[in-house]
């Protein structure tokens, strides 16, 4: 059988890609990449810093009694501040010693009592924080693990303030959190590798110097507004 190609379809199947043609595609390519960076940048950009109070119960895996826990945390840069208070039977309270957040997966350390210290781990958003905790004794070799799932707190309102006046504004950073959240980050790096220990210690740097430029922003004053009212003319 004597195969011969369609002349119909030859000349579109065989026609060169013309210049206007790739400059169409590499039009359309643009714009897709375009579009997608603007979705990246746009959702890195708002993501708004942690700022929460949560409380819940530290449940342990040997089924002991549950721990109550407040976790009261504030995001500066990266750097987590705040503390943590827990009930019996391991009741202790302490700020937060060293804590990261990396893209909503939180790291927390505290030594909560004399001895023992408290390290929660997991995913972190304003309305949830839940994970894996563990607490490590220093008089002791038994150690307790288990899991957390902590709500944020319930904000209580007073009879009478019901729909009332608007709610205090959140505190300002201040340098003294600026100066802590830099020395837990110093703390923080690695030692031994002289690299390593200089990245991180630039890393620490940055987040210190964008942290004290938010506090000082926070002190200047507000620009006065002027009450542009028209004089009264006598007549």
């Amino acid at each position: 059988m004597n195969l011969r190609p369609d002349p119909t379809l030859t000349p579109a199947v065989l026609a060169p890609t013309t210049p206007a043609h790739a400059m169409t595609l590499l039009s359309a390519l643009r714009i897709l990449l375009l579009g997608l960076a603007g979705i990246l940048l746009g959702s890195a950009a708002g993501a708004a810093p942690l700022e929460a109070v949560y409380e819940g119960y530290l449940v342990p895996e040997s089924f002991d009694a549950p721990i109550p826990i407040t976790v009261e945390v504030r995001e500066l840069h990266g750097v987590l501040v705040g503390h943590i208070k827990t009930g019996p039977p391991q009741a202790g309270s302490a700020p937060i010693a060293s804590g990261e957040n990396e893209s909503g997966h939180c790291t927390l350390r505290a030594p909560i009592n004399a001895g023992n210290v408290l390290r929660l781990t997991g995913t972190c958003h304003p309305r949830l924080f839940e994970g894996n905790y563990a607490i490590t004794s220093t008089r002791k070799d038994t150690n307790s693990a288990g899991t957390f799932r902590l709500m944020p707190k319930a904000n209580k309102v007073k009879p009478g303030e019901e729909g009332g006046g608007r709610r205090p504004s959140t505190p300002l950073t201040t340098l003294t959190e600026c100066i802590n959240a830099n020395t837990r980050c110093l703390i923080g790096c690695p030692k031994g590798d002289y690299n390593t220990e200089f990245l991180c210690a630039n890393r620490c740097r940055q987040r210190h110097l964008a942290c004290k430029g938010k506090a000082s922003a926070s002190l200047l004053p507000p620009a006065p507004v002027r009450n542009a009212q028209p004089e009264a003319e006598e007549r």
